[in-house]
């Protein structure tokens, strides 16, 4: 586990920035606000809102339902974003449509102005960047596929000796395949080489900053955006850069993923979108996928206020471990969210008061959850709140988005609710607040998350 407490304040590892794009606005301040409104984003989706509108209806028990990006606003809010002014138009038009990079800038940008970092206040080889994703661009892969099939098709069938006299070059060979279906289509091969890859979004943040110090692209399926912010923290803490910006962004409202996860049986089938979504309640089925990003920019304590900046939260420790059960499920029992979370209170001396779940509204997540951290053998058991049912299931970007509102929460001092929870489950023996609350100055937050593959994530932050 790790513990970022050192023996001196100055080496402590803090947050100094967080940005925000989600369904319920493309700014931190919007989303906060209607989250302790009681807004909620998952709708019905229209034939503008996806593409294979018209199929998805066709599938036995699929909901076309999700929580999306307002793209009209978000079209606005990147043409005016001043990171990208310099851009050539046609890749900034290409870049917005591919709403898992486009989301993360504006979320960047909105994280830099809230840090006040300015150009040259950091020397780039000390800047660092760990942002992450579950996914590429689905967009553009789906766009592509069909151009790679049809080329595939035409071309001139190899024999097996061959094929077999190839094999020493496959990797570099395949690549130039795909790389030439692209070219027929785009001469400039910009989406395929900028806007396909998982890392996309990671080497344009890094390009825009300069950032030559370390660079990476965690994938841990939906906790990657958490241990994205523990690898930030672990890197300023050690000395590699002064400052890092760490999150993850995500756009899975795609066909392929609506109905991948529709027959793994993982979203909701309920008949209103809006309380689809129900963590921890009785009548729960399921989650609705959203798509959005989040950033937060971590620092030393010593840089910071060298700076001249206050610093919002203190990260203090965290970690995560692996659940064997399955690909895409965890061990009810709980053992693994109760071990990770009692070695990390054990590694930074802390344990929660206010705890941000991960809350997918599936009952093996639930269940896994809240009987981790009911068995954890905290003194008191933590105020426990999950965003899920307002924002929808962001995927590889809801570990980041819901770390960059719980830092939003502490520094108000107000904790939110969990949306659409009528009757909690019995099940599920752990104390849940359905609506906002007040939170003590001294609180400690800890935030869960949990992902497909067994990736199950936890952080502990303070006020500074």
């Amino acid at each position: 586990m790790l513990s970022f407490r050192g023996n001196q304040a100055a080496n402590d590892v803090v947050v100094t920035g967080i940005g925000t794009v989600t369904p319920l606005g493309l700014h931190t301040s919007a989303t906060w606000q209607a989250l302790l409104h009681g807004q909620v984003a998952p709708a019905v989706l229209r034939p503008d809102d996806i593409d294979f509108w018209e199929e998805l209806g066709r599938i036995p028990g699929l909901r076309r339902y999700g929580a999306g990006l307002n793209m009209e606003q978000l079209s606005q809010a990147f043409t005016a974003c001043p990171l990208l002014q310099d851009l050539a138009p046609d890749h900034a038009a290409a870049m917005l449509a591919e709403r898992g990079i486009s989301s993360a800038l504006l979320a960047l940008q909105e994280a830099l102005n809230h840090a006040q970092v300015q150009p040259g206040c950091v020397v780039p080889h000390r800047i660092g960047v760990v942002f992450g994703s579950s996914k590429g661009g689905l967009r553009t892969a789906e766009s592509l596929t069909p151009h790679a099939r049809s080329q595939s098709d035409h071309a001139p069938r190899r024999s097996d000796q061959q094929r077999l006299s190839h094999n020493h070059n496959k990797h570099t060979h395949t690549v130039n395949e795909l790389t030439h279906y692209w070219e027929q289509c785009d001469p400039a091969g910009y989406r395929w080489s900028e806007l396909f890859r998982t890392d996309s979004a990671t080497q344009w943040i890094a390009h825009l900053l300069q950032a030559g110090g370390p660079v990476s692209c965690p994938v841990a399926a939906c906790a990657t955006g958490l241990i994205s912010v523990l690898q930030g923290a672990a890197l300023i803490q050690s000395g590699a850069c002064d400052l890092c910006v760490t999150g993850s962004a995500d756009a899975a409202l795609r066909a392929s993923v609506l109905s991948s996860f529709n027959r793994l049986r993982v979203t909701s089938g309920h008949d209103d979108p809006r309380s689809a979504c129900r963590p921890f309640d009785i009548d729960r089925d399921g989650f609705v996928i959203g798509e959005g990003a989040g950033v937060l920019i971590l620092e030393s304590r010593r840089h910071a206020l060298a700076r001249g900046i206050q610093p919002l939260a203190q990260v203090l420790g965290g970690g995560w471990l692996g659940d064997s059960t399955g690909m895409t499920q965890m061990d009810a029992t709980g053992d693994v969210v109760c071990q990770l979370l009692r070695r990390s209170t054990q590694a930074t001396g802390s344990s929660p008061d206010i705890l941000s779940v991960h809350g997918t509204g599936t009952l093996t997540n639930d269940l896994a959850e809240s009987r981790g951290i009911a068995h954890a053998g905290f003194q008191h058991p933590p105020v426990c709140y999950g965003l899920k049912g307002a924002l929808g299931h962001l995927l590889g970007a809801a570990g980041s988005v819901e770390t960059a509102l719980l830092v939003q929460g502490l520094t108000a001092g107000i904790h939110p609710g969990t949306a659409n929870l009528r009757t909690q489950d019995p099940l599920c023996q752990i104390p849940i607040a359905r609506t906002p609350g007040s939170a003590s100055a001294t609180a400690v937050w800890g935030k869960l998350s949990l992902g497909f593959g067994g990736h199950v994530a936890y952080g502990l932050f303070a006020k500074p």
